[in-house]
């Protein structure tokens, strides 16, 4: 298990408790942190990344209930789901080459895929990203980033944090970084149920775009 030397000390005996729950679980291949907890101080939630050998088991739910006033975001992943859904190789893709990510148990089951990409898989991606949080209200503060991230994915470039991510965009794609609000550092970290709306026009066109 790799040190967690961001993490503070509360935040470090949590952690290590879930990890002690989650491997009771059947089925269990991975455990990984990632996000800002791998790389700085100042981090405001935990994210714990599980990779099943089938579909996500019914305890997990459980757990992450239990945890969720403690700020960890708690997700499973079924390893073989891209072979039924397209949007998951741009995840696969985007996670092998994630520098920062931290193995807490287990192993990387995607450690020797080599995942090619076409536009329609970054389109799918994107969309059940958008439909998380529109119809779920799930994970807003990061559906910017994560979307950002899958297009230079696409493109071969792996950003280290939100603020390259959105520098990187900008370069990499400056038809679609025009339809990004003004101020879009703000909603790499700061997108709610009240403001999300205003990322309707960014999305609609980055649709467009990967499904032509």
């Amino acid at each position: 298990m790799m040190k967690n030397q961001y993490l503070r000390k509360r935040d470090k005996v949590i952690l290590d408790r879930i990890i002690s729950e989650i491997k009771k679980i059947p089925g269990i291949i991975g455990i990984f942190q990632i996000g800002s907890s791998t790389y700085s101080k100042n981090y405001h939630d935990i994210d714990v990344l599980i990779f099943f050998e089938s579909i996500t088991h019914p305890k997990l739910k459980e757990i992450r209930k239990r945890y969720a006033k403690n700020k960890f975001w708690i997700e499973g992943v079924f390893v073989n789901a891209y072979k039924i859904s397209r949007g998951v190789k741009v995840f696969i893709k985007f996670f092998n080459h994630l520098k920062t990510k931290k193995i807490l148990y287990g192993k990387n089951p995607y450690q020797n895929e080599k995942m090619t990409l076409n536009k329609l898989d970054v389109a799918s991606y994107i969309d059940w990203s958008y439909v998380l949080t529109e119809q779920y209200g799930l994970n807003y503060d990061n559906l910017l980033s994560v979307c950002l991230n899958a297009m230079l994915t696409y493109k071969n470039i792996f950003p280290e944090n939100k603020d390259e991510t959105l520098r990187l965009f900008k370069k990499t794609y400056p038809n679609l970084a025009k339809y990004l609000p003004k101020n879009a550092e703000y909603y790499l970290r700061k997108t709610n149920e009240k403001n999300f709306k205003n990322l309707y026009p960014f999305f609609q066109k980055s649709i467009e775009f990967f499904m032509r």
